[in-house]
């Protein structure tokens, strides 16, 4: 082998190793400094993020107390459960604070609200229609249990389950709110009265301003010329939240004196 050649190959051996140089250790070097670059540049972006989070802390946490206490307000104005006995006492309480009469009314079961989907909320048909001397409401859950109670003083419930919190907890999951996780639940009530002017609205005062929420969801009012007074009928939706950290409050119920200890009227 002449000199010339081994010159060329000395050439050729430092071309190759510089050329190994640089795809195996340069290139790898450089490619890894530009991710550490983009990488020291994303964490220095979340470090001044976080700092001036930092900085307010105090004033995000007294904001969340704040929204903190109010939802929690918004939650203590919604009983936790209702039941056939709540319509009913509701429903006398109006009376006798109106000076109404109230002639028929039918409490219906709780109806699970979807409020993930308000647009699909599963509602009441009702229809109203020229005033006239009679209207007819009509219940949305024919199939639930019910109460009715008449002007005679009869009542008469027929009912499909045992109206119990279980049978409420049994409903669809989806309904459940997926931020609060508690369940929202109608319960409609309606009401055939009879009163006059300020009766009335001394009544609808008495739903609106309840201190749970309440909604007046049809209304069908129209003038007796026999008696000079006001007969109509009246949709009312209670509302609850189960799943509320606090026990069910059952309605006062007043005695009610059944049957006479002097049957024959012989002793004083």
């Amino acid at each position: 082998m002449s000199t010339r050649d081994k010159k060329l190959l000395i050439i050729l051996a430092g071309v190759a190793i510089l050329a190994l140089t640089y795809f195996l250790i340069f290139i790898p070097q450089s490619n890894k400094r530009d991710s550490l670059k983009s990488e020291n540049m994303n964490l220095k972006s979340q470090y001044n993020q976080l700092s001036a989070l930092a900085a307010k802390a105090d004033d995000y946490t007294k904001k969340t107390k704040d929204m903190s206490d109010a939802m929690q307000q918004v939650y203590d104005n919604f009983p936790s459960y209702l039941q056939i006995e709540n319509g009913i006492m509701d429903a006398v309480a109006i009376e006798k604070s109106t000076n109404t009469n109230i002639t028929e009314l039918t409490v219906g079961s709780p109806t699970a609200i979807d409020v993930n989907n308000p647009t699909g909320e599963a509602g009441t048909d009702s229809s109203s229609g020229s005033s006239s001397d009679s209207s007819t409401t009509d219940s949305s859950n024919a199939d639930s249990s019910q109460s009715s109670q008449t002007a005679d003083g009869n009542s008469s419930q027929s009912q499909t389950g045992d109206g119990s919190a279980a049978d409420v907890s049994t409903s669809s999951s989806s309904a459940k709110s997926t931020v609060t996780g508690y369940q929202l639940y109608d319960v409609s009530t309606v009401m055939a009265f009879k009163t006059e002017y300020h009766g009335l609205k001394a009544m609808l005062g008495e739903v609106i301003g309840s201190s749970q929420k309440k909604t007046i969801s049809t209304l069908n009012v129209s003038f007796d010329d026999s008696t000079g007074k006001l007969t109509g009928e009246m949709l009312v939706d209670s509302y609850f939240l189960y799943g509320l950290d606090k026990p069910y409050e059952a309605p006062y119920i007043p005695a009610v004196p059944h049957g006479t200890n002097n049957l024959f009227g012989t002793t004083n």
